[in-house]
């Protein structure tokens, strides 16, 4: 169990390198608007970070915490210009999230909340959904490179 716990926060750390990867060098390279379409992705993976981090605070805070369904506003992570300003403020929230899931205990990523859409999810699951995502975004990433 504890192994596929791991598995999941290693999975979540590549998403902020595999991104980079993508960025132009920095010497030269362009700013966020001119390569808006990696911007744009990594704000709405900023955006989607703080919400699903603050999910998993609200569990831990209150078993059965209810979860209300929102869509995350790219625009809350902040305009910048510097792609990789925002690459690193990605990096920074990942960070953080991770920070809080490697201190859980095996009890915590079981505990739960209720998702006014989805019904009772746990940290686990919140964690699954936030890979999944990473997924489907570095793949459209990768694609548009």
């Amino acid at each position: 169990m504890l192994d596929s716990y791991y598995e999941l926060i290693d999975a979540l750390s590549e998403t902020p390198r595999r991104l980079a990867a993508l960025a132009p060098e920095p010497e030269g390279a362009p700013r966020a608007q001119e390569h808006g379409g990696l911007a744009a992705i990594v704000m709405h993976l900023i955006a989607v970070e703080r919400v699903y981090r603050g999910r998993m605070q609200e569990i831990l805070a209150r078993d059965g915490a209810y979860l209300r369904s929102l869509e995350p506003d790219p625009a809350a992570a902040g305009e910048t210009e510097d792609l990789r300003a925002t690459l690193d403020e990605l990096a920074r929230e990942r960070g953080e999230t991770m920070s809080l899931l490697m201190n859980l205990s095996l009890r915590d990523w079981e505990r739960t909340g209720i998702h006014d859409e989805y019904g009772e999810l746990s940290i686990e699951d919140l964690v699954e959904r936030l890979v999944d995502h990473d997924a489907e975004h570095l793949a459209e990433a990768a694609a548009g490179h």
